[in-house]
């Protein structure tokens, strides 16, 4: 297979259009988050915004899935008891109907727990293992590393030292840095199995992967943990839809608030109601092609997970080594995010830069 040749000019033109529309408020889908919306079409708001138009790990901002959650009338969860328990209790029949991936001893996670968005359930996990270090490979989600720093906890990348006894280890599946599989990942897990070092995999991505009867393996006991979001599902993330799933029941501040059935009923009523109107890989049956065709109009490699490609770092409209979205630990300067041209096909292909399929 030849080299793929990088189109950095169309690149770099898509997202000043795409800014440019944000500001004169011509998106098919507006923006929902300020960092990344321009409040003026000056000539240094713009440029200084377009960096962000493929640096982020959001979701597809799906058309049909925002007219659908718009139309969910959550008021009736507020009320009901049972919401949370239902939500949690669905999930992992919601996850095992999708054919792109088969879990081996998911049945051993029996303890669901409702969490405020998978950061909720991050920082229960470091209140769990404050007394250990914290261990991830480089090209993790940033956040983990900005908290540490932040919080004074102890941690080290696995690439810099080997594992000891005292570590506890998070991975993500698909890898945040390269949507894919980790290539260390069975070795890591192999460590730790050796060792009793807890383990949790975080599987925000998932849901938007594009493997094709993929098997997880989930026996190893090392593995305490398991993470889930449709953050980066479904168009839902500022609703903080997630689910932790354990082998032993856990004593945190998270699963307290769930005894006391005072876990957020909105947010769990909205996600009951998306799990059962959409399938778990909605995005990859429907953006699959989109994702190759973009690849191919830019030069891009697709990855694993339907929204994401990669290609050389940019300086100017993404993550580089001069500036990074939100935190110096946010190493995923290759990694671009289709979504806001799959979002936003409309407008791209009235302006030329997009041929329909």
């Amino acid at each position: 297979m030849g080299q793929i040749k990088q189109d950095t000019d169309k690149i770099t033109k898509i997202a000043w259009t795409l800014m440019l529309a944000s500001a004169q408020n011509k998106l098919d889908v507006p923006g929902e988050y300020l960092w990344n919306i321009p409040t003026s079409a000056d000539f240094d708001e713009i440029r200084g915004k377009s960096w962000g138009v493929y640096s982020s790990g959001n979701c597809i901002k799906d058309k049909q899935m925002i007219d659908y959650t718009n139309t969910v009338n959550l008021n009736k969860y507020l009320r009901d008891p049972w919401i949370v328990k239902k939500y949690e209790e669905y999930f992992p029949i919601w996850l095992n109907e999708c054919p792109r991936f088969n879990f081996s001893g998911l049945d051993d996670f029996k303890y669901s727990c409702f969490s405020q968005g998978s950061q909720e359930y991050f920082l229960n996990f470091y209140m769990q293992h404050r007394e250990k270090r914290f261990r991830v490979l480089k090209g993790e989600y940033w956040w983990h590393m900005e908290v540490w720093k932040n919080l004074g906890l102890q941690w080290a990348y696995i690439e810099d030292d080997d594992i000891k006894p005292n570590d506890v280890v998070i991975i993500s599946f698909p890898f945040a840095r390269i949507g894919d599989e980790h290539p260390q990942q069975k070795n890591v897990i192999d460590q730790c199995e050796k060792l009793g070092v807890p383990v949790m995999l975080d599987f925000i991505y998932l849901p938007n992967t594009t493997y094709d009867k993929l098997q997880i393996d989930l026996t190893p006991t090392c593995i305490e943990s398991l993470s889930f979001s449709m953050s980066k599902t479904f168009p839902v993330a500022n609703a903080r839809v997630a689910i932790r799933m354990t082998r032993k029941k856990m004593h945190d501040p998270m699963q307290i608030s769930n005894d006391e059935n005072v876990s957020n009923r909105l947010a769990s009523g909205l996600g009951f109601e998306c799990m059962q109107n959409f399938k778990i890989d909605y995005m990859v049956s429907k953006y699959l092609e989109e994702q190759k065709h973009w690849c191919a109009l830019l030069g891009l490699t697709p990855t694993k997970v339907v929204h994401f490609a990669f290609g050389d770092a940019y300086t100017q409209n993404g993550r580089s080594y001069k500036k990074r979205f939100f935190s110096d630990f946010n190493d995923q300067q290759n990694r671009y995010n289709l979504g806001p041209l799959f979002a936003n096909k409309n407008l791209l292909h009235s302006l030329g830069y997009h041929d329909k399929i």
